[in-house]
C-alpha cells in the first residue's frame, strides 16, 4: 500500500513538471546576423552637357493674309540701319508690256540704290508679257535656282500661288505687288491697290460723267487676271446698285495694249451709235481715248481709266478721258524690296497683309496737282 502510494506521488510530480515546462515561453530563435550588403556602386556623375546653342528669337508672326492698311511710309519706307551677315540678293519680278511699268521699275531701282550700301543687290527682272501663273511660276522657280534671298512678284491668278508656297517652303520669303490672287498662299505681304474698290470708284466716276444713264462698254486687260476682274466686277456691281439705268453693252480684252484698245473702242462706238462711255480696267486706255478723240466724240463718249502715265494724263488734260484713278506705281516697285530686307535683317514685319496704296481720282479739274506735261 505504501509502495503504491509512492508511485502515485511520483506520477503526479512528473505530470506537474511537464506542465510547468509547457508553460515556459519558447526560447527565441537565434537571430541571424543580417547579411552585410555591399555598398551601392557610386553612380558615375552624369556627363556634362554642352550648353545648348543659342537660338535666334523667333520672328514675330506675319499679319493676317486679308488684313489691310495704308502705311504712312508708303513709297518712303527706309531700310533698317543694319548690315546682313552676308551679301543678299532680292529679285523683283515685273512686267514691261505697257508704260505703266516705267514708274514701277523706277521704284525698284530706287530701292536698289538705297540697299546697295548694306551689301544687298536688287534686280528688276522682266518676267514676260502677262500677269499669269504660266509666266510668273517659272520666273519664281528661276529666282530660286539663282539663290535669291527674297522675291517680290506679281501674282495675277491662282496659278502663281503654288510657286509662292514652294519658295516659302524653301526658306525664301515672298512679297506680292500690283496684282495678287485671292487664293491664300504663304506670301508675307502685298503692295498695291484695293482693286474692287477701285472698280467701284470707277463706276461712281462714270455715273457722274454720263449723268446716271446710258450705254457703256468695258475694255479689260485679261479676264483671266484676277486684278482686272476685281476692277470689272466692282464697276458693274456699283452701277447695278446705284445707277441701274446705265447698261453694259459688252466687254472685250485688249491684253493691256493701247493699239488693241483703239480698235476695240472704235468697234464699240460703231456697233452702238448711242454709246456714252468706255471703261478701261487696265493698260492702254490712251488707245481708247485716241479712238474717241479721232471720232469727234470727246465729251459725248466718256472714258474712265486707271494710272497716271503721260499718254493717259494728256487725254485727261484735253478732256477726252473724264477721269483716271491712280495706284502709286513707284511704291509698288520700291516698297516690297525694302520691306523684305527689313523683315530678313531687322525682324520688322509689315503692319498688315495688304499694304493698300493710295487711289486718287484725277480729272481735268485737279490734274495740275498730280501731273505736269513732259
Amino acid at each position: 500500500m505504501t509502495q503504491k502510494r509512492l508511485i502515485n506521488i511520483l506520477s503526479v510530480i512528473i505530470v506537474f513538471s511537464m506542465m510547468l515546462a509547457a508553460c515556459q515561453p519558447a526560447a527565441p530563435a537565434p537571430t541571424a546576423a543580417p547579411a552585410t550588403q555591399a555598398p551601392a556602386a557610386t553612380a558615375a556623375p552624369a556627363a556634362t552637357k554642352a550648353p545648348a546653342a543659342t537660338v535666334a528669337p523667333a520672328a514675330a508672326a506675319l499679319p493676317a493674309f486679308d488684313s489691310a492698311c495704308t502705311p504712312a511710309d508708303e513709297a518712303t519706307v527706309k531700310p533698317v540701319d543694319k548690315k546682313p551677315a552676308k551679301p543678299m540678293k532680292i529679285a523683283v519680278l515685273g512686267l514691261e508690256n505697257n508704260p505703266f511699268w516705267i514708274p514701277v521699275k523706277e521704284g525698284t531701282m530706287k530701292a536698289a540704290e538705297e540697299l546697295k550700301p548694306y551689301g544687298v543687290t536688287v534686280d528688276w527682272i522682266n518676267a514676260g508679257e502677262q500677269h499669269t501663273g504660266d509666266v510668273f511660276g517659272p520666273a519664281i522657280e528661276a529666282a530660286m535656282v539663282q539663290k535669291y534671298d527674297a522675291i517680290a512678284t506679281i501674282a495675277g491668278d491662282s496659278g502663281v500661288a503654288p510657286f509662292i508656297d514652294k519658295a516659302v517652303a524653301a526658306g525664301i520669303p515672298v512679297a506680292t505687288f500690283n496684282s495678287e490672287t485671292a487664293t491664300k498662299n504663304g506670301r508675307a505681304f502685298f503692295v498695291g491697290a484695293d482693286l474692287y474698290k477701285q472698280g467701284e470708284a470707277a463706276g461712281a466716276a462714270m455715273a457722274k460723267a454720263v449723268g446716271g444713264k446710258g450705254k457703256v462698254a468695258i475694255i479689260t486687260g485679261l479676264l483671266a487676271v484676277e486684278a482686272h476682274e476685281l476692277r470689272r466686277n466692282g464697276f458693274i456691281d456699283y452701277l447695278k446698285k446705284n445707277n441701274p439705268e446705265i447698261t453694259v453693252v459688252g466687254t472685250s480684252e485688249n491684253q493691256d495694249k493701247g493699239d488693241v484698245a483703239f480698235t476695240q473702242a472704235n468697234d464699240f462706238m460703231n456697233a452702238n451709235p448711242d454709246l456714252v462711255g468706255i471703261y478701261v480696267t487696265a493698260g492702254g486706255p490712251f488707245g481708247a481715248a485716241e479712238a474717241v478723240d479721232k471720232a469727234g466724240k470727246a465729251g459725248k463718249v466718256q472714258v474712265v481709266s486707271f494710272d497716271f502715265v503721260d499718254e493717259t494724263m494728256g487725254y485727261v488734260k484735253k478732256g477726252v478721258i473724264y477721269g483716271t484713278i491712280g495706284q502709286d506705281p513707284f511704291a509698288q516697285g520700291h516698297d516690297p524690296a525694302v520691306r523684305l530686307f527689313n523683315m530678313l535683317v531687322g525682324g520688322v514685319n509689315p503692319e498688315c497683309g495688304r499694304m493698300v496704296t493710295k487711289s486718287d481720282v484725277v480729272t481735268k479739274d485737279n490734274i495740275d496737282q498730280y501731273w505736269k506735261a513732259p
